[in-house]
């Protein structure tokens, strides 16, 4: 069985618009082999994970699923599973839609419950049997979340159960695409936990991932991905060797443009955030539980804990996107939330990133258009930018060596190519506040150098203050000056740095 094929692309290429993509590509996936995918944001994988989907159109050469010929390869189980931050983003603007119309109709208290999605039948789905439903339980750690809604999921939970959704299908192949991407530190230990145990019990899967370090111990087979096409297949020690000997790469050594310089304010200044007792609850579901934290100016925070502590829940509390704001002692550069502001008047002031906005941009505007939309606050351009404004957002685009990314579609772009696109629409308006939600997620090692190169310049010669969500040490700007650590909705601790490294990206 272990030879037998399962999905062969043969010599297929696929179009988008006027860009071919994996052109010739030939690709062999036998039963029971384990694969991973590799390559920086843009080198071809989210078509490579439509093409084995079916969602891609192949314009050249053929898709042959050879289970499909030979039902036995399978026996009666499903043949795929994917798991991806796709799934996440429409899972949450559809949430996101039913929650504006339960609160129209008076309903604001009905929900969809995360064992909702984890239950549901999906067609071609078979039940799965019990010790299998325990297993996936237990080892993603999933039943304090089943009686959660799926709107207080924390990005990293959220993946947990969609993986475990996909898991009790009981599929032949499972594809992961990134599943690493918001997932604290004990859960990525889970998940290498898990994709051994599925080795075990016959579940095969094709990984997605542009990290070294996310590549599973039992896995033997790479394909490397760049520029939109395979460049080669082996096994995964040629790989680790191929990549001892690393090419120039030009955007590592582009020089940032200078941010607008903007006078500092003075510790005279009211805090930037207060809260007094702050409490968030859903039902019997008590989110934050009688937060106390003040943010000063000339301060950078980092906002830590694993995840479900709460974190993206105080951070819409901040951007007046939590109702729950309101009912809270909770004041922003000086005002009271309640007090007469409007939440335009507090978006002005804040440059934000994170899953939720990415989910609500999944549109056909360009990359560029994106950008300029931080001007105004807006998911969509509906007002002209100044000429000024379109040279300022010119000189980011240069800055973070994305000239082609900016021209295409956002909708076309890679998770992490989106990223990239929404960390520049933050910083575009020089903001006095930068929240920063797990920015680095989906960003390959140029890209995530850059950004935390960014941050420090930023951090240097500017009056913008940083909150920045990580659950990687090694992703943490060196500017950071403070950590609030939260833990199941309560403060844990509260840490001060006194001395500064000297570089962005330095662990602390």
């Amino acid at each position: 069985m272990q030879s037998r094929p399962f999905i062969t692309l043969d010599n297929i290429t696929v179009r988008l618009r006027n860009r071919w993509l994996l052109e010739r590509t030939n690709w062999r996936i036998c039963r029971g082999d384990h694969w991973v995918v590799w390559g920086p944001n843009g080198a071809g994988k989210s078509t490579l994970v439509q093409v084995l989907t079916g969602q891609a159109v192949v314009v050249q050469g053929a898709v042959q699923r050879h289970y499909e010929d030979d039902p036995t390869l399978c026996g009666g189980r499903p043949a795929l599973a994917l798991v991806s931050s796709e799934q996440y983003h429409r899972l949450y603007q559809r949430e996101r839609m039913l929650g504006h119309m339960r609160y129209f109709s008076g309903r604001a208290q009905d929900a969809t419950l995360a064992g909702n999605l984890f239950d549901s039948d999906m067609p071609g789905e078979r039940p799965a049997d019990q010790r299998r439903r325990e297993h996936i339980q237990d080892v993603l750690q999933l039943s304090p979340l089943l009686a959660k809604p799926l709107m207080v999921l924390s990005s990293g939970e959220m993946r947990r159960v969609l993986l475990g959704r996909a898991l009790l299908a009981n599929p032949c192949l499972l594809i992961l695409d990134e599943p690493y991407n918001g997932l604290d530190a004990a859960a990525r230990v889970q998940l290498a936990g898990l994709l051994a145990w599925l080795s075990a019990n016959d579940t095969q899967f094709v990984l997605i991932t542009h990290r070294l370090s996310e590549i599973p111990i039992g896995v033997d087979h790479v394909l490397q991905l760049e520029g939109g096409r395979a460049i080669w297949q082996g096994r995964k020690a040629a790989f680790i060797e191929r990549l001892a000997q690393p090419a120039t790469d030009p955007q590592a050594v582009r020089a940032l443009q200078p941010v607008a310089q903007r006078e500092k304010v003075t510790l005279a200044e009211p805090p930037l955030i207060a809260m007094r007792a702050v409490t968030v609850r859903f039902g019997d579901q008590v989110i934050l539980d009688r937060i106390a934290w003040t943010m000063h100016t000339d301060e950078h925070w980092a906002l830590t804990g694993p995840n479900g502590a709460g974190k993206s829940t105080l951070l819409a509390l901040i951007t007046s996107d939590q109702l729950q704001a309101y009912a809270n002692d909770i004041s922003v550069f000086g005002r009271r939330k309640g007090s007469g502001e409007s939440v335009w008047e507090i978006k002005q002031q804040i440059g934000y990133v994170g899953d939720d906005l990415q989910a609500r941009y999944q549109r056909q505007m360009t990359g560029f258009d994106v950008i300029c939309s931080g001007f105004f606050d807006s998911v969509g351009l509906y007002r002209r930018c100044t000429p000024e404004q379109r040279r300022t957002a010119r000189q980011w685009v240069q800055s973070l060596a994305m000239e082609e990314i900016a021209e295409q579609p956002m909708a076309r772009l890679s998770f992490g190519q989106q990223r990239l696109v929404l960390i520049a629409r933050a910083v575009v308006k020089n903001p006095r506040l930068l929240i920063l939600d797990e920015p680095c997620n989906g960003l390959d090692g140029v890209y995530r150098r850059r950004v935390l190169e960014m941050l420090a310049r930023i951090s240097r010669i500017s009056a913008t203050q940083l909150l920045y969500v990580s659950h990687r040490p090694d992703e943490m700007p060196a500017c950071i000056t403070h950590r609030l650590r939260l833990e199941s909705g309560k403060v844990a601790a509260v840490d001060h740095f006194e001395d500064q490294a000297p570089s962005a990206g330095a662990k602390r």
